[in-house]
C-alpha cells in the first residue's frame, strides 16, 4: 500500500512575521483597487519614520494615493532620491479614506516618507499614478467593508437613459448595488462628491440612500468595465444622475 500523501505543516523555526507581511500586502491591495496602468504601488508599516522608494518613476505628473491605518494621523511627504522636496509634509487622517493630491517629478525616482502620530504602529498603502492613467472612477470606502464606485469627474457615462426602481443593497464584495424590480442587480456609479455617512450613501444633492431603502434611480447604462472587477457585477453598470424615494409595494 502506498504511503499517505504528505500534508503541509508549519515548520519549526518559521518566521512568524511572514503571515503579517502577507496580511498587510492583501490589505494594501484592497485599499488601492482597482490596479491602474503604469502605477507604482507599495506598502509598509512602522511605529517610527519610515521611507519607501520608487526608483523607476520617470519625470512627469502623477497623482498620489495614500491611506493609513493604526494611528489617528500620519505625516506623509515625498522627496526626490537626491533629497529635493516633491511634496511638503502633510498630516493625513488614518480614517480609511484615500488621500489624493497631485505632484510633479523633475527627476527620476521618488521616496515616500511617513511618520505615525504619537509613535503608534501604523501601516500604509500608497501609489503614484501617471496623470494620463487617471481612471474615470474611484472606489469610496465605507464601514464594514462597504464601498461605492464614484466618478472622478463631473462628466457622466454615455449610454441609454433609464429609470430603475428597486432597493439599495450590497453585493458579496461590499459594492453598493441596486436590486432592481426587473430582477437584475446593477453595480452603481455615483456622481463626484458622493460620500458615506456611516452606512448611508449621501449624494452631492443631499439624497440619502440606505441599505434596503426603496428607491428610483435615473441615469445612464454604462458599458462593462473590467477595472471595476472588485465588484461582483462589472458588466451591468448604471451611472446614477439622481435618486428619490419609492413607495414599497403594498
Amino acid at each position: 500500500m502506498p504511503p499517505p500523501p504528505a500534508t503541509a505543516a508549519a515548520q519549526p523555526g518559521a518566521d512568524p512575521r511572514a503571515s503579517g507581511v502577507e496580511d498587510m500586502r492583501q490589505w494594501a491591495q484592497e485599499q488601492l483597487q482597482p490596479r491602474l496602468p503604469g502605477e507604482f504601488a507599495g506598502s509598509t508599516s512602522s511605529n517610527t519614520t519610515v521611507s519607501f522608494g520608487f526608483t523607476g518613476a520617470e519625470p512627469g505628473g502623477y497623482e498620489v494615493h495614500f491611506t493609513c491605518e493604526g494611528p489617528v494621523t500620519a505625516e506623509v511627504s515625498l522627496a526626490s532620491q537626491a533629497g529635493a522636496e516633491v511634496l511638503p509634509p502633510l498630516q493625513v487622517p488614518c480614517d480609511g479614506n484615500i488621500f489624493k493630491t497631485q505632484v510633479a517629478l523633475a527627476v527620476r525616482g521618488v521616496d515616500f516618507v511617513m511618520t505615525p502620530e504619537g509613535g503608534a504602529e501604523g501601516r500604509y498603502a500608497f501609489r503614484l499614478v501617471p496623470a494620463s492613467a487617471k481612471p474615470p472612477t474611484t472606489v469610496l470606502p465605507g464601514t464594514d467593508g462597504l464601498k461605492a464606485v464614484v466618478r472622478s469627474s463631473q462628466s457622466s457615462a454615455t449610454g441609454p437613459e433609464v429609470e430603475l426602481k428597486g432597493h439599495m443593497d450590497r453585493d458579496g464584495a461590499g459594492c453598493v448595488i441596486l436590486q432592481a424590480a426587473d430582477g437584475n442587480d446593477y453595480t452603481l456609479i455615483f456622481p463626484e462628491g458622493t460620500s458615506f455617512d456611516a452606512e448611508t450613501l449621501v449624494m452631492p444633492a443631499g439624497q440619502r440612500l440606505a441599505a434596503g431603502a426603496p428607491v428610483v434611480l435615473k441615469g445612464t447604462r454604462a458599458p462593462a468595465d473590467e477595472s471595476l472587477s472588485m465588484c461582483l457585477n462589472y458588466a451591468r453598470l448604471l451611472s446614477v444622475e439622481s435618486a428619490h424615494g419609492s413607495q414599497p409595494p403594498t
